[in-house]
Formats: structure tokens, C-alpha cells, sequence
């Protein structure tokens, strides 16, 4: 039988998963802080190493200032999907330990929201610098990712108001 919660279950489970892509979201923010840091040593160098990077190409100036505002959007989006993943394993945790409706959880939820906001603000800020294909437009709201945000924070603060009557209830004798 599947369980939902508990040692082996679905949840557990999906904390395992969400570990290992973790990790891969750190070998990304690696990869674009070592970009940022070639491009202060050897500016020209990196450049023409990715001169061939297809649609980056465009974007890349003398000197690199295209690729290191993408390289500091990458780093950023990479901060807050870790942050995002980080938050949802502990809550995962709690949750498989039957503490569901702590007040810890309303944090990590809180932390996912804003992490998923910062997300959403730094693709509009890389897609912004991008290069402009003929007819295309330079504004991209994803309505449902920014929904998304505001159920994040919504379910916060009934997780908050779980975590309070979890405590009157304990505190009645």
C-alpha cells in the first residue's frame, strides 16, 4: 500500500528527489559564479570562448557585459530555486514527522513565496536584456507563476492559523 506520509512514503520520497536536484541547482550557481569570475580576469577571453552559443551570441558585447548580467540573472535564479527546494524538503520533513502545523513551516512557506516572486522578477529581468527577435515583445507576465506566489502566501497564513489552534489545543487541558 502507498503511503502519503511516514517512513517510505510519497513524501519522503519526493524530499529524496528534490535533494538530488538540489544538488544540481548548486552546480549551477557554481558554473555562473565562475562564469562572473572569468569574465572579471579574462573579459575578452570567455566571450570569444562563447561566441558560438547560438542565441547568448547577440547579447554578447566587447568586454562581456551582456554575458555577466545573464550570468548574475542565472546565479540569482539559481538562489532562489535552492532556497525554494531547500524550504519545501523541510517542510516535506515536518510534515513525514507529523508537525505539519508548526510555526517554523509558515517561515519556510513565507520564504517560498518570496523565492518564487524573486524567480519571477529575475526571468522579466533576463528576458528584458535579452535580444529582441524581429516582432517579438519585451514584456512576458506569466500570470500563472505570479498566482502562483499569491497561493504560496495564502497558504502560509493557514498554515499560521493551523499552527495557533494547534497550540490553544494543546494548551487545553
Amino acid at each position: 500500500m502507498i503511503k502519503l506520509v511516514g517512513r517510505r512514503s510519497i513524501a519522503s520520497g519526493t524530499a529524496g528527489v528534490l535533494g538530488v536536484v538540489n544538488v544540481f541547482v548548486l552546480i549551477g550557481a557554481v558554473a555562473c559564479l565562475g562564469s562572473l569570475a572569468a569574465l572579471l580576469v579574462a573579459p575578452n577571453a570567455l566571450v570569444e570562448a562563447t561566441r558560438g552559443a547560438g542565441e547568448l551570441a547577440p547579447a554578447m558585447d566587447e568586454g562581456g557585459a551582456g554575458l555577466g548580467w545573464v550570468m548574475a540573472g542565472g546565479l540569482a535564479a539559481c538562489a532562489f530555486t535552492w532556497l525554494t527546494l531547500h524550504s519545501l524538503i523541510r517542510i516535506l520533513r515536518a510534515v513525514n514527522d507529523g508537525r505539519a502545523f508548526e510555526l517554523a513551516n509558515v517561515g519556510r512557506l513565507r520564504a517560498i513565496g518570496f523565492a518564487l516572486a524573486g524567480l519571477q522578477l529575475s526571468a522579466l529581468a533576463l528576458h528584458a536584456m535579452a535580444p529582441l527577435e524581429e516582432g517579438a515583445s519585451r514584456f512576458n507576465l506569466d500570470l500563472g507563476a505570479w498566482l502562483g506566489v499569491l497561493v504560496v502566501f495564502i497558504l502560509a497564513e493557514v498554515f499560521r492559523q493551523g499552527a495557533d489552534m494547534r497550540d490553544e489545543n494543546q494548551n487545553t487541558v
